[in-house]
């Protein structure tokens, strides 16, 4: 049903959400239609809907205004507790609004270059001319280069935070949806990055570079690289995020354009847990 249905993307995939979210539920509508996944947990035996780790936002089979209130509405009378996001357009009855990044990879390779910002353009002129593109077949090395990298700064991720990630990209290489890139010089990895396809969109999960890499460049080399052998077997590169706003100017410099997913805040705890909570 995933697979047959645009609106549904790579993160409502059901064994996506097996290892991001195990304790998840089936969303269908009163004649038995799949709607989408939805997370479900529970504390001090009060239930909560927490946006799981790596899914951007809830996408649903119906988006229409008068189903998304419904869906709204149930999820509000279904747990005490709610933060969720969802890929639809703002209304009232969103709490407010988060952001990512689009790159449209239909003009050809030159035209999207030619968008690139003119500080992009610099520096992937001033690259080394050892940096050299290449392809990682382990996911397990790419967690290792990231956590090295990137774990003292990432304090929301746990021990299990990082084990889902280990999962995630173990289970969708066996998919065949999975691509690591990375920028070496001397066979030393100075950047890489995870990847994902799906129906044509590939979404830039994660990636970062060495203190070496980011002074010369190598993130900008390997995007730059990536999208240029990507470019004619995708329609879109997504890059996730982000609210920040540097990673997001960031992405931005590769004529990468805003677009926004609406933010879903509850809060039906008993008054002493919201005291406790607080």
């Amino acid at each position: 049903m995933v697979a047959s249905d645009a609106q549904l993307d790579f993160f409502s995939l059901s064994w996506v959400w097996d290892i991001l979210h195990p304790n998840w539920e089936m969303l269908c509508d009163d004649a038995g239609n799949y709607l989408g996944p939805v997370p479900v947990a529970s504390k001090f035996g009060l239930s909560y809907r927490l946006q799981p780790f790596f899914i951007r936002a809830l996408n649903f089979a119906s988006n229409s205004e008068d189903s998304m209130n419904e869906i709204l509405e149930f999820l509000s009378s279904s747990a005490r507790y709610l933060h969720l996001n969802f890929s639809t357009p703002q209304n009232a009855s969103f709490s407010g609004q988060g952001h990512y990044q689009l790159l449209d990879l239909n003009p050809t390779l030159e035209e999207i270059r030619n968008g690139y910002s003119s500080n992009a353009k610099r520096m992937l002129k001033k690259i080394p001319v050892a940096y050299r593109v290449e392809k990682i077949d382990s996911p397990s090395d790419f967690v290792s280069f990231f956590k090295k990298q990137k774990g003292e700064e990432l304090s929301g991720f746990t021990d299990a935070v990082w084990k889902r990630l280990s999962d995630l990209l173990d289970a969708t290489k066996k998919q065949g949806h999975l691509s690591i890139f990375a920028i070496k010089e001397h066979n030393e990895i100075l950047a890489a990055g995870v990847f994902l396809s799906y129906k044509g969109t590939c979404y830039f999960l994660k990636g970062t570079a060495t203190s070496e890499g980011k002074k010369n460049g190598a993130m900008y080399a390997l995007l730059d690289q990536v999208i240029s052998v990507i470019q004619t077997t995708h329609e879109t590169l997504d890059f996730v995020g982000s609210n920040n706003e540097a990673i997001a100017q960031f992405y931005r410099k590769f004529g990468a354009t805003n677009k926004s997913y609406s933010i879903l805040k509850r809060n039906n705890l008993p008054r002493i847990l919201k005291l406790f909570k607080s």
